[in-house]
This record gives structure tokens, sequence and C-alpha cells, in this order.
């Protein structure tokens, strides 16, 4: 791994050490998955934040324009119908890496992001009670490409999952 400063917004310093494992665990299932001769997009979010809004409900990254356009050519093409979500938690914050796939096409868009679940509980039981866990990954401009998934515990604090 480069000595770059790694791609996306972190809450504070205590938080760089878990970003950059979860942009290394990102780079790592992103060559696993080519290995196997999948299409693969990373993106690399400038800021994630769990969401309840009028707007919208769920994780909310922010991605950079060519990578949003990137995405949204990708999900115009391909219906992803599976997913893999990696989580951790440690400092107070959950990391998720999170693996939009289209098994038929054989592509997979990878998420990294963060969000800080203390003060969070109305989101979290907002997103628990609809029963989905949306992801937005959206630019600047408030345009989105979304997957929406019915098994919210895999995003979840483990100690508020199943509460």
């Amino acid at each position: 791994m480069s000595e770059e400063p790694v791609s996306g917004a972190v809450p504070d310093a205590h938080a760089t050490e878990g970003w950059q494992a979860v942009m290394a665990d990102m780079t790592a299932t992103a060559e696993t998955y080519r290995d196997r001769g999948w299409t693969v997009l990373e993106v690399h979010p400038g800021d994630s934040v769990l969401v309840d809004s009028a707007a919208r409900t769920g994780l909310d990254v922010v991605l950079p324009g060519p990578e949003y356009e990137e995405l949204e050519a990708v999900a115009a093409e391909c219906a992803f119908t599976a997913v893999e979500t990696y989580r951790a938690e440690a400092d107070g914050l959950v990391y998720l890496l999170i693996v939009e796939r289209d098994p038929e096409n054989e592509t997979a868009v990878l998420v990294p992001a963060y969000y800080d679940p203390g003060g969070s509980e109305p989101k979290v039981d907002a997103i628990r009670e609809s029963g989905e866990f949306t992801l937005f990954c959206r630019r600047l401009n408030d345009e989105y490409v979304l997957f929406v998934h019915t098994d919210v515990a895999p995003f979840l604090p483990g100690g508020l999952a199943d509460e």
C-alpha cells in the first residue's frame, strides 16, 4: 500500500487506523474478485453518515464526480441482487465494507463507509423499524444510486442490530 493519503474523509485522528484498514480490505477484496474474473468498481467516499430525513433514511455516502458517473453507468447495466457486508467496530465507530454484487454479470461494487453510532440511536431505530437498509451513493448535487437491503443487521452496530 502506498504512503499517500487515503481517499475519503475520516472523523478524527483516532479513526485513521480503522479507515486505513477498511481501505486495505477493499483493495484485497477487489483483487480477490478480479482474480475470479469479475468486473470490480472500488469507490472512495469523501464522507459517509447515517441519515433519517424525509428525503433519505439509511447510509449516505458522497462520491467524487467521476466515480459517481462510473457507478451510475455500472448500475444501469447490472442488477445487484446480492451483497456481502463486512463490519468492524472500533474507537466508537462502525466501519463497513459493502460489496454490492451482480452474480449473473460477475460485477461487484465495493463501498467502504463508516459512521458514528453514538447519538445515532434514532436513526438506527428508524432503519430497523423500516426493515430496510438503504445505501445512498450520491454526488454533491443529490443525484444518487441506491441499493436497498431487507436484512439490516449486517449494517448496524452489534449491540443495536437486534434490539
